[in-house]
């Protein structure tokens, strides 16, 4: 999403004008927006049908909704507001590009914090489904090895929240930290796993494609007589339903730190033992 200026602005209250920060009225938009988040969560899943083209389409929506604030009239539902931004922004975007639309922050990889709103509320609950379908098709030490490259911080949020089915706003106020923070580190965390996980997935001779809750595809490894052939393609190259594709977002940390760091705490799981005592 585009990042907005904080700066001073003048805003029309009842006909008379006012200066107002942007700050100031971030927190107005959000006092009235924060109630409606959950109607906007649901009514975008009926819309789209999948968890993170859901939250995406509840963060531009939230962003429109800030962007068009001073055309709302105190005073009205803004409730209804809201869902008929949202369903205007899903078929006027969503649905005749027919694929999901590129914020226009991607390339520096960083979030507003006043556009992390989806995970207030809601859990992860459905995320976390997918996810561990994703996760199932690598054994345990593949899984604990991909996490060894993550920061602390993005490891902590990925296990609490992706694998252990926190809220977003249970982890931030057990890790002391913003909703945004929780966001950023966990969409970095599943960029980075899924880039982890598709090189040791090429490096150690799996099929070319690994299906959501497929036994593991391998191909020339010593001892397997018998691969498993799978479609064209690659856990890199999945499509938008992978629930690791992640949104690349910042944290505000420093990329070389991801290297050379261990897992604090974790035991290294055998092949043999389900991916359940990594929690």
């Amino acid at each position: 999403m585009s990042r907005l200026q904080w700066a001073d602005v003048t805003t029309q209250t009842n006909g008379t004008a006012t200066n107002e920060t942007l700050a100031e009225r971030r927190e107005r938009f959000e006092r009235l927006a924060m109630p409606a988040l959950n109607a906007l969560y649901r009514q975008a899943m009926r819309l789209t049908n999948n968890p993170e083209d859901a939250q995406d389409l509840v963060q531009d929506t939230f962003e429109k909704g800030f962007k068009a604030f001073d055309s709302f009239q105190e005073g009205t539902n803004f409730e209804a507001w809201m869902t008929t931004i949202e369903r205007n922004t899903y078929f006027n975007q969503y649905a005749k590009a027919k694929r999901r639309p590129q914020r226009a922050n991607d390339a520096d990889g960083e979030y507003d914090d006043w556009d992390i709103y989806e995970a207030s509320e809601h859990t992860s609950d459905g995320l976390k489904s997918a996810e561990d379908e994703y996760l199932d098709a690598f054994a345990p030490e593949e899984i604990m090895q991909a996490l060894s490259k993550l920061s602390p911080e993005r490891r902590q949020v990925f296990i609490d929240a992706a694998i252990d089915g926190k809220s977003y706003q249970q982890v931030a106020d057990e890790q002391g930290v913003k909703i945004g923070t929780v966001m950023s580190r966990l969409n970095r965390a599943r960029t980075q796993l899924k880039r982890e996980l598709a090189s040791y997935a090429r490096e150690h001779g799996y099929g070319t494609q690994l299906p959501s809750g497929s036994p593991k595809a391998r191909s020339g490894k010593s001892g397997n007589a018998s691969a498993v052939s799978t479609p064209s393609g690659s856990p890199k190259a999945k499509s938008s339903e992978n629930p690791l594709r992640g949104l690349d977002s910042g944290d505000n940390e420093d990329d070389a730190s991801l290297r050379g760091r261990g897992i604090d705490g974790i035991d290294e799981a055998p092949h043999s033992k389900r991916r359940k005592e990594m929690r």
